[in-house]
């Protein structure tokens, strides 16, 4: 069964080219793979991840890419037109859930599109939680 990312991410693409958002932080970016995509949309990239290994790819592939986790984001408050963080939620606990979603919100700018895939806790597809969510305006 395909993942959000592959299913969800050309819409996503198309719905900030259509509201003319120019960029995008990539939350758990992993080695640049979809950051590429982004960027041949036309959309500049920034991405994070925990791990260096995978961040050291996303910059040989020419992004922009910082090691992070989701937790603590090294950028200023309404620093972000959209967020793209589809496996910020996956791995953690659910006492963690809400320190993510403050900071994507704090990063976001007000009303930016912030994609997230909500796990359901008894299900292995984690695609099926894909959500479209608004920052606070």
């Amino acid at each position: 069964m395909a993942s959000a990312r592959t299913d969800e991410l050309p819409g996503f693409i198309a719905l900030l080219k259509a509201e003319g958002r120019r960029g995008v932080l990539g939350l758990d970016c992993g080695p640049g793979t979809e950051g590429l995509l982004f960027v041949r949309a036309g959309l500049h990239f920034t991405g994070v991840d925990a791990s260096e290994e995978n961040i050291h790819a996303a910059r040989a592939r020419g992004l922009s890419a910082s090691v992070a986790t989701g937790r603590t984001l090294p950028f200023a408050d309404a620093a972000f037109a959209a967020v793209w963080a589809v496996d910020a939620l996956a791995d953690l606990p659910l006492q963690e859930w809400d320190d993510v979603v403050r900071e994507l919100k704090r990063v976001a700018e007000p009303g930016a599109p912030v994609a997230v895939a909500v796990p359901d806790l008894g299900h292995p597809d984690l695609g099926r939680g894909f959500r479209v969510l608004r920052a606070p305006a």
